[in-house]
């Protein structure tokens, strides 16, 4: 009996390391990740504002490159934000950089191309884990 426990305890440490390994496992960098579209913020703006839905199947969760005019660059809890100009002066994609990302010297007005996870729409288009493309 005794050992049937010590079995079921040492699986159980083992189970408990295996998941405290994985919950602070870092995110994998999209640096290198293939872009599964390419778009330009204007248009990527326009496809949410005429159809939110299909948007979502063709953007949602998915690497997005997008190019276009920096409008800002932000920084908020120690992450900076890239917002992109659209055509819609009310509507901007904000590109999230990746933990430790840097903007260099890019500023407003430049044009950029930045590649990132996108989740979704709120009158922006949210990109995160974002990375400048050279």
């Amino acid at each position: 009996m005794k050992k049937v426990l010590i079995i079921l305890l040492v699986l159980g440490a083992i189970g408990a390391g295996v998941g405290y390994y994985m919950y602070n496992k870092p995110v994998a960098s999209l640096e290198r990740k293939k872009a599964d579209v390419e778009v330009v913020a204007s248009k990527l703006i326009e496809d949410y504002e005429a159809d939110e839905k299909a948007a979502n199947d063709k953007y949602l969760g998915k690497v997005v490159q997008v190019s276009g005019k920096v409008s800002g660059i932000t920084e908020e809890e120690g992450r900076k934000k890239v917002q992109i100009e659209t055509a819609n002066p009310m509507s901007l994609v904000i590109c999230e950089l990746e933990a430790g990302g840097e903007t260099g010297a890019l500023k407003a007005g430049d044009e950029v191309v930045l590649k990132g996870l996108c989740s979704g729409y709120l009158s922006d288009v949210i990109l995160v884990q974002s990375t400048i493309v050279k």
